[in-house]
């Protein structure tokens, strides 16, 4: 999959480029082979974002690859969140090591 030359530009800092969530559910596909390249974050609270649900899961995020990136002003310009629960409702807890 490549998405090629997105400009990203919020006045209200809400975009960006998000993957998953994973894991929502015990049984899912993965996501592999993303090649995003030549991208501009102006103004935004996020750039680029992974995101899988703190469960065990046959959902995988591999082979990832963002190239020649800019973030002008952006909050966030990477995040991998591990412990994905929106609004912190019906969050599982399940810890591995």
């Amino acid at each position: 999959m490549y998405s090629l030359m997105i400009n990203m530009t919020d006045n209200y800092g809400m975009l960006f480029f998000s993957i998953g969530s994973l894991a929502k559910t015990m049984d899912e596909a993965g996501v592999q082979n993303v090649t995003v390249k030549s991208t501009i974050f102006t103004g935004t609270t996020n750039g680029f974002r992974i995101k899988s649900w703190a469960r065990h899961s046959t959902g995988f995020a591999q082979a990832i690859r963002f190239i020649g990136a800019t973030m002008i002003n952006v909050q966030n310009p990477i995040i991998i969140d591990q412990n994905y629960c929106p609004h912190n409702l019906n969050c599982p807890n399940e810890v591995r090591n």
